[in-house]
Parts: structure tokens; sequence; C-alpha cells
């Protein structure tokens, strides 16, 4: 159970960089670009939802499976949940430019991307914990 966390997470980091080169794309691309901003806003409300299911399991594998480590104290369950909070802002942005938000526009990239170096400093962070 203590690898499930950290297999999940490869996974969902693997996603996150993906939508990641599909919204570069989407701003850089002259053909395709209606079909590649449809499959960033379907798989970024996929890997915004992948992240806080990770989070979670994150949280139980830590309560359940190891005694040795305190929730809350270490860099890896602060740079999860700053990433979840950015990666829910980035969800937030992205509903507001559908509904037209001019401003939102100016602000959703820079989260992803804030989003994506965090998820790097992440994985380096959980590292030293895996068992």
């Amino acid at each position: 159970m203590a690898y499930l966390h950290p297999l999940v997470g490869a996974l969902v980091l693997a996603l996150l960089i993906y939508v990641g080169v599909l919204g570069l794309q989407v701003r850089t691309a002259r053909r395709h670009r209606t079909m590649l901003a449809a499959r960033h806003e379907r798989l970024g409300t996929v890997v915004w939802v992948a992240v806080l299911v990770s989070w979670l399991g994150g949280v139980a594998t830590t309560v359940l499976d190891r005694p040795d480590l305190s929730l809350a104290a270490s860099l890896h369950f602060r740079s999860g949940t700053a990433l979840a909070l950015l990666l829910t802002g980035s969800w937030l942005t992205a509903r507001a430019m559908r509904a037209g938000g001019n401003e939102a526009r100016d602000w959703h990239p820079w989260l992803g991307a804030a989003a994506l170096l965090l998820a790097a400093a992440h994985l380096a962070a959980g590292l030293r914990l895996t068992p």
C-alpha cells in the first residue's frame, strides 16, 4: 500500500506534463488549435481531479501505513497541498475563461506553469519519503 501513492503520483505527474504541453501547443499552434484546446480542457479537468485524489491518497497512506511520518510536517505534504491549490485556481480560471473572463486568460497559463514547476519539486521531496 505504501507504494501505491508514489506510483499513482508518477502517473499523475506524467499526465500533468502532457496537459501542460497541450496548453503550450494551444498558444502556439496554427492548425488544429480547436482540437488541442478541447483536449487540454477535457484532460485538464481529469488531471485536476487526479491530483486531488492523489493528495487524499497521500494523506491516507501517511495516516494508515506510515506511522514513522508526521502528516503535515514534510515539504512533500506542503508542496502537494500547494499543487492542489494551484491547479484548483487553474481549473477555476479555465471556467471563467469559458464564460468570457479576459482577466482569467491572463492568470490561467501562469497558474499552470507554476503547478508544473511545483510538481517537479513535489516529486523530488517525495522521493526522500519513499519506503
